[in-house]
C-alpha cells in the first residue's frame, strides 16, 4: 500500500496545489484557462507527436490493445447511454454527453503521469493508442449523437461529417496524425525541433495536475457544479468502476497482449473523465450535471486509482 501511495499521492499533492491556488485567488479563473489552453494546443500535442513518430508503429502498435480498450470503453458509453435515456428518461444528447463521461479517461493530464511513475517507458507505448480511442470513437461518437439529438431531422450521415471536421483540426488529432506518419515513413525529427518538442513535452505532466485541481476548485466554489444525483453517480460509477472492468474483461476474451500493457490500459480506464468533460456538456446544456461528475470522480478517483493500482501490481 505504501508503494502505491508513493505513485499516487505526488500525483494529487500537484492537482491539490493546483486547488488550493485557486480557491484561495493565488491564480484566477482565466489563468486556469490559458494554463489548460496551453497543455491541451501546445504541451500535450508535443508529447503524444514524439511519442508516437519515435517509435516503430509497425512494430508497437498493437490492435488487439485498441481493440480491447474501444470495446470495454463503448461498453462503459452504452451503460450509460441506456440508463440516462431509457431508465431515467433524459434527453438523447444528454445522455450521448453522459456516455462520453462515463467511457473517456484523463489520459493526457492524470492518466499518463500515474502510469508513467508506475510502469515507465512503456506508458509512453499504451498513451498514444488510448487517446487515438478516445479522440477518434468514443469523442466523435458522443458529440456526433448530442448533434444528431440536438438537431432534429438532420441526417446522421452529415452530423457525422461535420464533428469529423472539427475534430480534425484540433492540435492533438494533428499530432496524432502527423506522429503516426513519421513513424511509419520512419522520418526521425530534426535534432533542432525535436529538443523543443522535448521541452514542451516535460511541461505537459506538472500543468495538466495543475489545471485538474484549478478547475474542480473553480467549478466548485462558483456553483457550477451542481446537478442531479442520480445522473451524477451513474456516470462517476461508469467510469471508475465499470469502465475499467469492462477494459479487464476485453482485454481477458482478446487475449494475446503484452501484460504490462494490459495492466496500463486498466489503470488508464480507472482514471476519471477528461477535464474539458463540463466545457462539452455546457453545450449541450448538462453543464452542471457534467461539472458535478467531473468534480466527484476526481475525489473518488485518489482511492479508486490507488486500489486499482494496488490489483493489477499485485
Amino acid at each position: 500500500m505504501l508503494q502505491m501511495l508513493s505513485l499516487t499521492v505526488p500525483i494529487f499533492l500537484l492537482i491539490g496545489l493546483g486547488a488550493i491556488s485557486a480557491r484561495s485567488g493565488l491564480i484566477e479563473e482565466k489563468q486556469v484557462e490559458g494554463l489548460a489552453a496551453f497543455v491541451l494546443n501546445f504541451a500535450l500535442p508535443a508529447l503524444v507527436l514524439g511519442a508516437l513518430a519515435r517509435q516503430d508503429l509497425g512494430r508497437t502498435f498493437d490492435w488487439r490493445y485498441v481493440a480491447a480498450y474501444a470495446g470495454g470503453s463503448l461498453v462503459a458509453f452504452l451503460a450509460v447511454f441506456s440508463i440516462l435515456r431509457f431508465g431515467l428518461k433524459r434527453p438523447f444528447s444528454s445522455a450521448a454527453i453522459g456516455g462520453m463521461g462515463g467511457a473517456t479517461s484523463n489520459t493526457g493530464f492524470v492518466g499518463f503521469p500515474v502510469t508513467s511513475l508506475a510502469f515507465g517507458s512503456l506508458a509512453l507505448t499504451a498513451m498514444p493508442l488510448n487517446m487515438m480511442v478516445e479522440n477518434m470513437l468514443i469523442i466523435p461518437l458522443a458529440l456526433a449523437l448530442a448533434e444528431w439529438g440536438k438537431e432534429e431531422g438532420v441526417s446522421v450521415g452529415r452530423t457525422v461529417v461535420a464533428t469529423a471536421k472539427r475534430l480534425s483540426r484540433t492540435p492533438l488529432i494533428l499530432a496524432i496524425l502527423l506522429g503516426a506518419v513519421l513513424s511509419l515513413l520512419h522520418v526521425p525529427i530534426p535534432g533542432v525541433i525535436g529538443t523543443a518538442i522535448d521541452m514542451l513535452a516535460k511541461a505537459s505532466a506538472p500543468c495538466a495536475l495543475f489545471v485538474v485541481g484549478g478547475t474542480v476548485a473553480i467549478l466548485g466554489a462558483s456553483g457550477r457544479a451542481s446537478g442531479v444525483a442520480a445522473e451524477v453517480g451513474w456516470i462517476v460509477a461508469t467510469k471508475l468502476l465499470l469502465h475499467p472492468l469492462a477494459v479487464a474483461a476485453a482485454f481477458y476474451l482478446i487475449g494475446g497482449t503484452n501484460v504490462g500493457m494490459e495492466r496500463i490500459g486498466i489503470v488508464l480506464a480507472s482514471v476519471s473523465m477528461v477535464t474539458v468533460y463540463p466545457i462539452f456538456g455546457a453545450r449541450y446544456g448538462v453543464g452542471g450535471i457534467s461539472s458535478m461528475a467531473l468534480v466527484s470522480a476526481t475525489a473518488i478517483g485518489f482511492f479508486t486509482i490507488t486500489a486499482t493500482l494496488s490489483i493489477v501490481l499485485g
